[in-house]
């Protein structure tokens, strides 16, 4: 029986690093309905967590 798994291939421009991060995050939530809400709280989770890494960082250096 043949095993079809979607994935997404993605190629980002680095010089535009917003927009190119927030069309990654439209093209995986279709993915997961029902559960966009949490996805998006997990993004920034992650993001404050960095944000408070490099504060952190700037602090000691």
């Amino acid at each position: 029986m043949a095993h079809i798994q979607p994935v997404i291939k993605i190629e980002i421009d680095p010089t535009k690093p917003v927009p190119e991060i927030c069309a990654v995050i439209a093209a995986v939530l279709p993915y997961h309905p029902g559960h966009e809400e949490a996805i998006l709280r997990g993004v920034v989770e992650a993001v404050e967590l960095r944000i408070k890494q490099l504060k952190g960082a700037a602090e000691n250096a």
